[in-house]
């Protein structure tokens, strides 16, 4: 353990701890920020998972070490690596080719990903995945796509993004789906008098959520508390009692 810690000690000795028979000196060895990548590298196929996980919580851990450890068995070292200050476009890549799909869903949910990887991310055959990418992508383009995504959930994830414009939330007012529509009232975003149009939606769930959601404003409560549907009702009214 005092050598695992010494800052003098030579990068080849280093190396050749990782295969130390101890694994608290294997967990020292990998949380240090000036580890050797040869070092790194050995530690990322370590038999202990405690290891693992400081390994890629280590911000030295260089991106070929990443790479690898996208197919690591446990989500805990792999659902870490998306936020890794080193995950670059080669890190990128090989989590959208893996079969995780919580790993694929939290990268697409990251800021600032390359033009590439968010492509990827659209065409990606989880909705679940799209879904994410939908409520966070920092490219309009993208956006713009994904809100014409076949599943309700991409489109309802495209209205909790903050790119989303007040015209583009009109149009997911009106969805097909009772789901987008009720993802739109609680995005917040929704002018009056789409919120107006809505005390009438064919939808019991979807006026129940207008009548929950907190912003809905008073005038559009009054109308649901005559809702011809008694949990409507009986929630605007709630409401309504709520703020005298």
């Amino acid at each position: 353990m005092a050598v695992a810690g010494d800052p003098t000690t030579p990068p080849e000795i280093l190396e050749a701890m990782a295969a130390d028979s101890s694994r608290t000196v294997r967990r020292a060895l990998a949380a240090r920020s000036d580890a050797p990548d040869g070092l790194l590298r050995a530690l990322a196929g370590d038999p202990d998972l405690k290891t693992r996980q400081i390994l890629v919580e280590n911000p030295a851990c260089p991106p070929d070490v990443l790479v690898a450890l996208v197919e690591d068995p446990y989500g805990s070292v792999r659902w870490s690596l998306p936020d890794h200050p080193a995950a670059d476009v080669e890190v990128h890549r090989a989590i959208c080719r893996s079969t995780d799909e919580d790993l694929r869903r939290l990268l697409a949910e990251s800021r600032g990903l390359d033009e590439e990887t968010s492509a990827a991310l659209a065409r990606d055959r989880s909705p679940n995945v799209r879904a994410g990418l939908a409520a966070h992508t920092d490219d309009p383009a993208i956006l713009a796509t994904l809100i014409t995504d076949a599943d309700p959930k991409v489109r309802a994830g495209a209205t909790q993004n903050p790119l989303t414009t007040i015209d583009r939330h009109r149009l997911l007012a009106i969805d097909r789906s009772a789901a987008v529509r009720t993802a739109a009232v609680q995005s917040g975003k929704l002018p009056h008098d789409e919120l107006q149009r809505l005390t009438r939606d064919r939808s019991v769930n979807v006026r129940w959520w207008l009548a929950a959601w907190p912003t809905t404003p008073e005038a559009v409560l009054q109308v649901l508390a005559e809702d011809p549907h008694p949990d409507v009702m009986t929630q605007a009214r709630g409401r309504l009692r709520k703020n005298t």
